[in-house]
């Protein structure tokens, strides 16, 4: 996964998993995502980072490939995967494609807003749509910008990593380019270390226009894994997309 155009180096990555704790419920995301997948067929997922998602749902016999900007990530997910279970390659998936398709393409956890521009932002679908297999899907999970888009001051929040470590997070938000600016610090004993990243985010009925330019159709929408209704109080969003090829070709059929 990259933030902004700044990649996780190696202290990011070492503390990922904790930045990203149980409210990311991984179970229910590998189930919904295997509903969606045939038996054993092919999964790539935009952003694998650690392979949170990845490695369970290479352990359920699906052949999955990621693609990531990082190498410290990526080196992370190998060591959880000693079978090699996995296959990846480093590289951006916002502007190279595998050249290969799959039943199932994702890009999870806000890993959409690294495009730092709505240009950014429609190459990335139109990959994912030319990744996809006949009648395969693209599952895009992110944040509802709206309760940051009126942010008016830099907000300051602290978090837990573990008993050694906590980080220190500021965000802004510049809303003429629907811009958020964050900053991580790392306390742990050592020097701290501050990144600061820079995510375009984007509503969802935008996600869903430039979907539709990048010849993607939405199917569904949920605000989390358990298939909850998406409504105008939801703080997050999983949206399932087709290829509208196959939409056209339904409809010459019928």
């Amino acid at each position: 996964m990259t933030l902004g155009n700044a990649h996780y180096d190696e202290k990011l990555a070492s503390v990922y998993d904790q930045m990203y704790p149980i409210e990311f419920d991984t179970n229910l995301a590998v189930e919904f995502l295997a509903g969606l997948t045939p038996p054993q067929g092919r999964i790539l997922e935009l952003g694998v980072g650690t392979g949170r998602i990845a490695l369970p749902l290479a352990e359920r016999g699906y052949e999955v490939h990621g693609i990531d900007g990082s190498e410290a990530m990526l080196a992370k997910l190998k060591e959880r995967d000693a079978k090699g279970a996995v296959t990846t390659r480093l590289g951006d998936f916002t502007e190279t494609g595998t050249g290969e398709s799959y039943d199932l393409v994702t890009l999870l956890l806000n890993t959409f807003f690294v495009a730092v521009t709505k240009e950014q932002q429609l190459g990335c679908l139109r990959l994912a749509r030319e990744q996809l297999a006949p009648g395969g899907r693209f599952v895009l999970e992110a944040f509802d910008p709206a309760p940051y888009h009126g942010l008016q001051k830099p907000d300051f929040s602290m978090r837990y990593l573990n008993e050694g470590a906590i980080m220190l997070d500021t965000l802004a938000v510049d809303r003429s380019r629907q811009l958020m600016i964050g900053t991580h610090t790392i306390v742990d004993g050592g020097p701290p270390e501050t990144k600061q990243h820079v995510l375009r985010y984007a509503f969802p009925f935008e996600i869903d226009l430039l979907a539709e330019l990048a010849g993607l159709r939405l199917v569904e929408r949920y605000e989390s894994w358990t298939r909850q209704p998406y409504t105008a109080a939801s703080l997050r969003h999983v949206s399932v997309y087709e290829s509208a090829d196959r939409t056209e070709t339904a409809q010459e059929e019928a």
